[in-house]
Formats: C-alpha cells, structure tokens, sequence
C-alpha cells in the first residue's frame, strides 16, 4: 500500500489575513477556495505551490469557522516553540531578505543564523495566528548532511 502525504490544515481566526500572509512570505498560491458550509461548517482555502503540469502533489488548507462537527472548537494554539511549518529558499540572501522584512513588522522570532548542518541557514516568522513559519537554504532532504559530506 502506497500512502500519499497530501494536505496540513490549519484551522484560523481569519482567512484573509492568512490568506495574505501566504502569499506575500511564500511562492504558495490559491488552489481551491469554497464554502463547507453545508458539511463543516468553516470557509477554506487550499494554497501550493503547483508543480510545472499543474499538478498539486501537498496543499495547505486554511479553515475559518466553528466547525458544526465540533461545537465549540477554536483555532488550536500557535504551533511552537519548535513545532513549525517549514519553507526552503534558494540562497541565504532570501533568508535574510525574509527575516528583514518580517522583522520591519514586528513577526520575526528566530535568526537569521546557521543552526547546524541539518537545519542549516533560516529564520522562523509568525504568521497571523501566531503559527511558528521557518525559512530555511541548505537543508538537506532525504539523506544525512552527515552523508553527504562524506560523499563529497
């Protein structure tokens, strides 16, 4: 049995604001965008990042409401101190332009800095909720730092 990651849902305060947040830090965009009124109860948004083919392989869904399955739920806490959603950038200079910008408004937590050879060069920003958001160049996906050091 092949198991596919696809979706994270955050539940949120406000979908707009979420919604912009998004869009400005990350190269995530508005997939999908509909009413769960009938079943859930909540308004949602679905951002990715498309492949090439337009083709969404992992979406972030944004959820705003009180859902009716759940009478009474609210947005969780804000993921953190360490929990975290987790971007790559190409190159440092974007991590400190990201860092800069956030700090200008107040969001940035963390860095920028080299943490080690996993985690490698980021910063961590709040978003609206208040939800822990790294952004990260030289993290190594998939296989060791440490292996592949020893393979260079």
């Amino acid at each position: 049995m092949r198991i596919q990651w696809t979706h994270l849902a955050l539940h949120v305060r406000s979908l707009e604001r979420s919604i912009a947040f998004y869009l400005r830090y990350t190269d995530l965009r508005v997939v999908d965008r509909h009413s769960d009124a009938a079943s859930t109860g909540m308004q949602v948004a679905w951002l990715s990042d498309p492949s090439q083919d337009d083709a969404l392989s992992f979406v972030l869904v944004l959820q705003e409401g009180t859902p009716t399955a759940v009478p009474g739920a609210k947005p969780q806490e804000p993921l953190g101190p360490i929990s975290h959603l987790g971007f790559g950038v190409a190159s440092r200079e974007e991590v400190d332009a990201t860092a800069e910008e956030a700090k200008k408004e107040g969001l940035l937590k963390f860095g920028p800095t080299f943490l080690n050879p996993f985690a490698g060069y980021l910063c961590i920003i709040s978003d609206p909720d208040g939800h822990s958001v790294e952004f990260s160049q030289g993290q190594s996906l998939g296989s060791s730092a440490v292996d592949s050091k020893s393979a260079a």
